[in-house]
């Protein structure tokens, strides 16, 4: 039961930050989530360490403890991984791109789009996510996405609030509709190509979304 209730104060804590329930640089204690969740100290002390670790939350001993600011420096880095490693699974998935693969991707893109017209922009996300994962599991390459997704934090609450603007997901799914069709003729050269521009767009989002909200980011970087 502890193992449970840590969990899931974990996970409650991580969806606050991430859907910016708790925005960054606000200031929490402990006792205030405690008494958030309806919980007991320990298990929110814990999440906030392992918030701390995934780099979601900035510790001052003995001062106060907030929520990280978005650091360019870190969502760079965070793509880099990510765009080096997709680049990479691109053979791999043209190899393995069935038809069951092709109708996966075709249905993430469709239910996506269904979310974005209900605006639960926290749906979309996840279906982003499983749209990429999609291509690294068809690639064999499962190990390289978990990597993938448990460094990307800082850009998977930059990916929230783009979303939130609901022109956003169009402009992707349209360019995911592309890279099915690319793989659907197993043509890994236009995939990688259409990987290269959606991160492109990403950068100029990124710079976009710095002049909206700039007490959300760090100002060096």
């Amino acid at each position: 039961m502890g193992k449970s209730i840590n969990c899931q104060v974990y996970n409650r804590l991580k969806d606050d930050i991430l859907f910016l329930n708790l925005e960054p640089g606000t200031a929490v204690s402990v006792q205030k989530l405690a008494d958030l969740y309806g919980t007991s100290r320990t298990p929110v002390r814990e999440a906030i360490v392992r918030m701390q670790q995934e780099g979601l939350v900035e510790i001052i001993p003995q001062v106060r403890t907030n929520i990280s600011l978005f650091s360019i420096d870190r969502i760079r880095e965070e793509q880099f991984v990510r765009h080096s490693l997709e680049l990479q699974v691109v053979e791999g998935l043209v190899k393995n791109c069935t038809p069951l693969v092709i109708d996966t991707l075709e249905n993430i893109i469709a239910i996506e789009r269904r979310a974005c017209q209900r605006q639960n922009v926290p749906e979309a996300l996840a279906l982003d996510n499983r749209f990429h994962r999609t291509l690294f599991e068809a690639a064999g390459h499962t190990m390289a996405c978990d990597l993938v997704e448990a460094s990307n934090t800082h850009s998977d609450r930059l990916r929230y609030l783009s979303m939130s603007r609901h022109d956003a997901i169009p402009k992707v799914t349209e360019l995911y509709d592309q890279i099915v069709a690319a793989a659907r003729q197993r043509d890994g050269e236009t995939i990688c190509s259409l990987l290269k521009q959606h991160l492109r767009n990403w950068h100029r989002e990124i710079v976009a979304l710095r002049q909206m909200y700039p007490a959300y980011f760090e100002q060096t970087g």
